[in-house]
């Protein structure tokens, strides 16, 4: 609506764009509930209309599915880059004037007004003029649920709270999140009976995989733009945990999320769930906190996100001040020192 308002735009010929989703949380009521709320506006808002459609946006076009899927890699690789030489960089601010100029940048190549690999290569040499001293923060992961771990007003600004405190912060892009959970879906949605859909989802993942390809060699010269590969079998992942592959869901999502930030960032201090109030797959990772701790060696605080005020990531501030000394770290500092003796 302040959308509308801000732009002047014609309610009648205006449509909210929504993705659907079989998930549980009451996804299915939003619709209907935003309806409401625009039909108890008045000013013609009830005019409006609600597209609800698959977050590959296929059902609008084919050509759709690449972008919005490369748009995430894109700008998921961004946020990552930022998050990586912020915490270092010897000019304050200089890292986010870089990420909105490559922005830019980025834009005009989604606009088709300039070749995406072109583009991308031009956004990242922007990054190069950042100049950084780098140090030895503790890394910090976030995982949860999208709106609260991604959206700083949801979490009050917690990748910046952390930074200020001493951190530095890991992120996962949603492209790479997509390929992390694509296997178990596929395999629950095929068991399920959906066989077109297992099929045609199965084929565009293959499909954008390989046009990742092309953009590959660009990443690898950033710091922190390049992964592993996806390559470790989900039901091994989830059977340390005693969950099948056909349990999908957030916190399934969570262990898979989980068992890939460790093989990128074995030197991680610390896992930050960040969840909204009330939300069921959040309570159920929370309860394995402590097997996930004993398991990758690494804290977990759970932080919610309930509205009542307060700064709710305050909790976060003594693993930052005082990280703690991974047993690994201290077997091989305990060998180094019976060496030396």
């Amino acid at each position: 609506m302040d959308y509308i308002e801000k732009y002047h735009l014609d309610p009648s010929r205006t449509v909210l764009w929504m993705g659907a989703s079989e998930m549980a949380c009451n996804i299915h009521l939003y619709p209907l509930h935003i309806r409401s709320i625009l039909a108890a506006r008045g000013r013609a808002m009830e005019k409006t209309d609600i597209h609800v459609g698959p977050l590959s946006m296929q059902d609008l076009s084919l050509r759709m599915v690449p972008a919005v899927y490369f748009a995430y890699l894109f700008g998921g690789t961004l946020r990552k880059i930022g998050c990586r030489l912020r915490p270092y960089e010897n000019v304050k601010g200089e890292t986010d004037r870089a990420i909105e100029r490559s922005m830019a940048v980025l834009t005009q190549a989604f606009g088709g007004e300039r070749p995406k690999e072109e583009a991308l290569a031009d956004a990242l040499a922007l990054f190069d003029d950042v100049a950084v001293t780098w140090g030895n923060r503790p890394k910090v992961a976030l995982f949860g649920d999208l709106y609260a771990r991604d959206n700083g007003i949801v979490n009050q600004d917690l990748i910046p709270f952390i930074e200020a405190n001493g951190g530095e912060v890991v992120t996962t892009p949603y492209s790479t999140y997509l390929k992390l959970i694509a296997r178990p879906y596929l395999r629950k949605w095929f068991v399920e009976g959906h066989y077109l859909e297992a099929l045609t989802s199965g084929l565009l993942i293959a499909g954008l995989k390989l046009q990742e390809k092309t953009y590959s060699r660009i990443f690898d010269r950033i710091p922190g733009g390049s992964e592993p590969e996806l390559d470790d079998a989900p039901a091994k992942i989830l059977a340390a945990y005693k969950i099948r592959i056909e349990n999908t869901g957030e916190s399934m999502d969570n262990l898979l999320k989980i068992h890939h930030i460790m093989k990128c960032h074995p030197d991680l201090a610390l896992f930050v769930q960040a969840s909204p109030a009330f939300c069921c797959p959040a309570l159920v990772t929370e309860a394995m906190a402590r097997r996930i701790e004993k398991k990758t060696g690494v804290p977990i605080v759970s932080v919610t996100y309930d509205g009542t005020g307060g700064n709710k990531n305050e909790v976060i501030i003594p693993y930052l001040k005082y990280p703690r000394i991974r047993r690994k770290d201290q077997e091989r500092a305990a060998l180094g020192d019976s060496i030396e003796l």
